[in-house]
């Protein structure tokens, strides 16, 4: 669902700032600014639940556990 979220509010912001040049055109700089921040209001969105996705999965797959070079192996590393 975050997938979804995320590819919905990217595709909006990017029309909401193509659409901005013609409302600072022809509606005027107030409402030009309203949409530019409605853009990044969408774009902050779209960060956030991206974030949000990889926190997802990374719980449901979390990466291997890595030794580091002063203890060596991780622990369970090595035993069969």
């Amino acid at each position: 669902m975050y997938r979804v979220m995320r590819i919905i509010f990217c595709i909006a912001a990017v029309l909401l700032a193509a659409a901005a040049i013609f409302v600072f055109v022809y509606a005027g700089w107030v409402w030009g600014i309203i949409v530019v921040l409605g853009a990044a209001v969408c774009g902050a969105l779209m960060v956030t639940f991206k974030n949000l996705q990889d926190k997802k999965e990374r719980s449901e797959n979390p990466p291997p556990k890595q030794g580091d070079f002063i203890n060596g192996k991780a622990e369970g590393e090595g035993k069969q």
